[in-house]
């Protein structure tokens, strides 16, 4: 038995905890630099109330406590607004590419809870969303946030989804509004992770499957929790301002 040596996961270790350390500093001390300067909202996942961060060019998109942005907090609202406790605790959940906070949210609140992706190895299961490893009607609830721009055959994995749903089913599947239309390429572009730019008429693809589609916006709640993405107005046309040119929108379909 000797010292720890580099290798045996210490350092790794060691770096997780002052990582985690150091994220724990970050929302008292944003806040304390800029609460008198910068205007206060409350965040509905992690309950931080103060100014919010800016993401690369959109501004006031971030909490500094949780980390989450204006579609995670949305979804929360929604997901609260749908599910009280004793609905909850009936609900099976499939999480396809988890956000940390809403998988703690719905470990805690739910019945079960799966996770799942394709590549990362935190997940409860690795699968292809084309082809769900589960049998039909397995789940109540599938959530899927910003994953189908990167799927080939998105159709097929909306019918997947629409499967493993028992009756009345509810999916959360949604995705970034880059155009009015959505563009679909053959390949994937070189410089880009997606398969397709997502717009306002993609929800049409999901109403061709589900029963039926409720979309919520930001307009359904309080202001005080920043559901509205704004962008800087010092942006050239190449830049981040040319995505996110409509609202963010969350759909929920129903099986």
């Amino acid at each position: 038995m000797g010292r720890k040596r580099k290798g045996d996961g210490y350092n790794e270790g060691k770096f997780k905890e002052v990582e985690y350390f150091l994220k724990g500093l970050r929302a008292p001390l944003f806040k304390l630099v800029n609460f008198k300067s910068k205007d206060k909202f409350s965040c509905p996942i992690c309950k931080y109330h103060g100014p919010f961060m800016d993401k690369n060019h959109r501004i006031r998109a971030k909490c500094p406590k949780c980390g989450e942005l204006e579609r995670a907090r949305l979804a929360r609202l929604v997901l609260d607004k749908i599910y009280d406790d004793k609905k909850a605790a009936e609900t099976d959940v499939l999480h396809i590419s988890p956000e940390n906070s809403l998988r703690k949210f719905f470990k805690k609140r739910f019945k079960s809870y799966i996770s799942s992706d394709l590549y990362r190895k935190d997940v409860d299961h690795q699968f292809d969303i084309e082809e769900i490893p589960y049998p039909n009607k397995s789940f109540d609830l599938v959530f899927a946030s910003h994953v189908l721009e990167y799927v080939r055959n998105d159709k097929k994995a909306i019918r997947e989804i629409q499967r493993v749903l028992r009756p009345g089913g509810l999916a959360f599947l949604p995705v970034p509004m880059l155009h009015e239309k959505t563009i679909d390429f053959e390949e994937r572009p070189l410089n880009k992770r997606i398969i397709r730019e997502t717009g306002i008429d993609y929800f049409d693809r999901y109403r061709e499957v589900f029963d039926d589609v409720e979309v919520y916006e930001p307009s359904s709640f309080d202001k005080q929790f920043n559901l509205t993405i704004d962008m800087l107005d010092n942006l050239d046309s190449h830049s981040e301002k040319s995505f996110y040119l409509l609202p963010n929108l969350l759909p929920v379909c129903k099986a």
